[in-house]
């Protein structure tokens, strides 16, 4: 049976009410949830309370009771999603029976066991365009927010081939290389603690990164390409983009 809702009327909770928490266990991926602060909202006792995660079109839902009656799903594994990048949670209170929405909070983000919160909005957006031939390009009209990775349209679903291991693992390395380029050689930016600018966030994000060394400073421009190179290597270990792309060679046949 579909379930529609009615937003009629609906109240809007703040995300910041939330925290959600991410458990990395042997690779195993799944989360609790602290939803402590829907008592201080006046909703009927009894309605139900649904925690949903998601990423672009996957999406999974879990019950955690009900109001005055709180209770975390057993289980709570995430498996569906290969890693947890790019995941946002959702809040949803509904009236019994009726499925009527009552409350919501949206684009909830989670902390990692090492409480580093995970950025709301994705690093590298994605967008489908007209491309003619080419199957991916890099668009840097967008000041504010930085470089947008546009696959062509083209090409079929943009977002299935954005998550395809190949795509992954041949495209993401690229671009991000062509970014730290960018950034150093044309932007001739060296910031990394301006996180409203999205050059300095590209930065922190390759600064993030264990075993890549100090950065250098605009005065170390021989240095770049080094550290730009030792930056992609540890990012192509963190997404395992060597075994992303064997596994699919092996499928492949």
């Amino acid at each position: 049976m579909i379930r529609r809702f009615n937003y009629t009327k609906r109240k809007n909770i703040s995300r910041k009410e939330f925290k959600i928490a991410l458990n990395l266990n042997d690779g195993n991926l799944s989360f609790d949830a602290d939803l402590s602060r829907l008592d201080s909202y006046d909703l009927p006792k009894g309605s139900l309370v649904f925690v949903e995660a998601y990423r672009q079109t996957n999406w999974i839902r879990f019950d955690f009771g009900q109001i005055g009656d709180i209770r975390p799903a057993e289980i709570r594994d995430l498996s569906l999603f290969d890693t947890h990048e790019g995941l946002l949670f959702r809040v949803k209170v509904t009236e019994a029976g009726e499925g009527k929405l009552l409350a919501e909070a949206d684009r909830i983000p989670f902390v990692l066991p090492d409480d580093k919160e995970i950025p709301l909005e994705p690093l590298l957006k994605i967008r489908p365009q007209n491309l003619g031939k080419e199957i991916y390009r890099i668009d840097y009209s967008d000041d504010r927010n930085g470089p947008i990775l546009l696959i062509n349209s083209l090409s079929g679903n943009y977002e299935r081939i954005g998550r395809n291991p190949a795509f992954i693992s041949l495209v993401y390395p690229s671009v991000f290389r062509e970014i730290l380029r960018r950034i150093f050689y044309i932007e001739k930016y060296f910031e990394y603690t301006d996180r409203n600018d999205w050059r300095s966030r590209w930065l922190l994000f390759a600064r993030s990164f264990p075993g890549a060394g100090e950065m250098p400073n605009k005065d170390e421009s021989d240095q770049f390409d080094d550290w730009t190179d030792k930056v992609i290597e540890k990012f192509c270990k963190k997404i395992q983009v060597f075994e992303r792309f064997s596994e699919f060679w092996s499928s492949e046949g």
